[in-house]
């Protein structure tokens, strides 16, 4: 058992999260430290300029840190990575509609900035906050990313190939992968350790990724979107397939359908609407139709 915790993991970063704002030269009371459900809580500062924090943990969900104060939020992310991590993520992949997309980001010297912001897994966020968070990053860090979109279209004639050769989308996402890996080292000399997070534990099929990465170290993790490299990929990836969403509802579906993520009962509805509206064919360019909604219709 820690000492500021039951939790273990939770415990050392908390006494790294001490350590660090001592080195800063930020007050930081450690009787003000107390357990809660999942978590710690704590304050940072003096008086009535003290800023409260809480730190939650748990094996399956990671770290997630809450705090109304910028820079304390910033310290405390950075204490989760270190600088020069590339992190890899996707989106679209279990949603009917839209495009996979990919991306590759490398939190650097300068992209340290981004950490101020609402930083966690894409899951965890508003499309808004999303969007937002993705704006900041084309407008100041255009060079910190580097994503592969996949649109319908392509990602369906790349899945039957990948069928005939007795292979699946997680081929089709390691190939991705590897794709955004090679760019973003090509524009970008300072990356010190890559960060995947972990679709397939088949070597064979992440040695695309292996060997993209060439002869910077590489790690493939289940959950990996705790760190903040890593949040920020899924970010970027979320937000264009968000942003591809909109844009497929605006040209192919002619503004008549606004298409949504998942692959539930709605996205059951969509479809047919869209092909009551457009034929059978509009699956093709608009959904993967490998998933299982897809079915009930004859997809050429």
């Amino acid at each position: 058992m820690g000492v500021y915790s039951k939790d273990d993991a939770l415990s050392d970063y908390i006494e790294r999260a001490y350590v660090e704002f001592m080195r800063l030269k930020i007050p930081f009371d450690s009787a003000t430290i107390k357990e809660i459900n999942f978590g710690v809580s704590f304050k940072v500062g003096e008086g009535k300029g003290a800023v409260s924090v809480a730190v939650y943990h748990t094996e399956r969900k990671g770290f997630s840190i809450v705090t109304s104060d910028p820079k304390i939020r910033s310290i405390l992310l950075s204490l989760l990575t270190e600088t020069g991590t590339v992190g890899n993520d996707e989106a679209g992949k279990g949603d009917l509609f839209g495009p996979l997309v990919v991306c590759s980001f490398l939190l650097g010297e300068s992209e340290s900035e981004l950490l101020k912001l609402h930083v966690a897994d894409s899951k965890k966020l508003k499309d808004s906050e999303i969007i937002g968070i993705f704006d900041e990053i084309q407008k100041k860090h255009p060079n910190a990313f580097a994503a592969l979109r996949i649109m319908p279209e392509k990602f369906n004639k790349a899945f039957e190939v990948a069928t005939a050769r007795n292979q699946n989308s997680n081929n089709i996402l390691a190939w991705a992968h590897s794709k955004t890996l090679e760019r973003l080292l090509t524009k970008r000399s300072d990356a010190k350790r890559i960060l995947v997070d972990q679709f397939s534990e088949n070597s064979f099929v992440n040695r695309p990724i292996v060997e993209a990465a060439g002869s910077t170290p590489i790690d493939f993790r289940v959950r990996a979107e705790q760190n903040p490299a890593v949040a920020l990929a899924s970010i970027a990836a979320r937000a264009i397939y968000l942003k591809s969403l909109k844009e497929i509802g605006e040209t192919l579906l002619e503004g008549k359908l606004l298409l949504t993520p998942g692959s539930g009962p709605d996205a059951d509805m969509l479809l047919k609407n869209a092909v009551d509206l457009f034929g059978v064919g509009i699956i093709q360019k608009i959904a993967k139709a490998n998933f299982a909604n897809c079915a009930p219709y004859k997809v050429q």
